[in-house]
């Protein structure tokens, strides 16, 4: 049964043009950050790694901002529908809902993704490290991608609000990118390592850096930027199950 909430939500997304607009906008985004780095004067003085991984935070980071837009309304939806009762009461789970509502913003992750590999292939020729880019953005970016589905869902069952959850969702999106953008000498202090450590963009970013400047494309090399996206994953999905279980003790109407 997750596969119908799964399809449904796919279909909705790509079967109207309002629903493709975000894939323009997207493609659009790739488009002139490409073009910026390969003709702009200043820009193109840099070094192909370093152009690689900037292109690649502009990627994850469109990724991450659709997806939490999209996200926060797969839940809230079915509830300023009314049409979450009639979901449960059918031969579906509510693990069932949760899964298909996650997968189908894996399936639009993937969408962006294939948008994007053009512009990454294009951007890496001839620095031999197209294998390694399209590799680890993609590792990076759809563990980043689940992590952020699964609070944003867990969002969803507290508040079942498009509105709240929408504006929590990239409150806290905000909160861990801005961090991740800072300069490595704003870094410096203790406080400020501990909570890039914690911070799950800060190792995304900061493995892409260690694939394509310092060209450690090894995955052993990388697991120190990896484990700890894991952990978000982990703590998000233990995040879910707290709401989905505070959602099943209230039932559906709201306090």
């Amino acid at each position: 049964m997750y596969r119908f909430i799964w399809l449904k939500d796919l279909k909705a997304a790509v079967h109207t043009w309002k629903g493709l607009v975000w894939l323009l906008v997207t493609a659009l985004i790739f488009s002139a950050a490409s073009y910026l780095f390969l003709t702009n004067r200043e820009l193109s003085l840099l070094d192909q790694t370093e152009m690689l991984w900037l292109l690649g935070k502009v990627i994850i980071g469109a990724a991450l901002l659709v997806t939490v837009i999209d996200a926060s309304s797969l839940i809230t939806a079915e509830f300023e529908n009314e049409t979450i009762e009639s979901l449960l009461l059918s031969p579906l789970s509510l693990g069932g809902l949760v899964l298909g509502k996650l997968l189908a913003a894996l399936t639009t992750w993937l969408v962006v993704y294939a948008a994007a590999a053009p512009y990454m292939v294009v951007t890496a020729a001839g620095s031999r490290l197209t294998g390694a880019f399209l590799v680890y953005v993609g590792l990076f970016g759809t563990l980043a991608v689940l992590g952020f589905t699964l609070l944003v869902l867990a969002v969803s069952f507290f508040y079942r609000s498009l509105r709240n959850t929408l504006t929590t969702s990239l409150v806290i999106l905000l909160a861990l990118a801005l961090p991740a953008l800072f300069s490595p000498v704003l870094k410096t202090s203790t406080l400020a390592r501990i909570a890039g450590v914690a911070n799950p963009l800060d190792s995304i970013f900061a493995g892409l850096d260690n694939v394509l400047v310092d060209y450690h494309t090894g995955l052993a090399a990388n697991l120190g930027f990896l484990v700890p996206v894991l952990v978000f994953c982990v703590l998000a999905l233990g995040f879910l199950m707290l709401s989905v279980r505070a959602f099943q003790r209230r039932g559906i109407a709201k306090d």
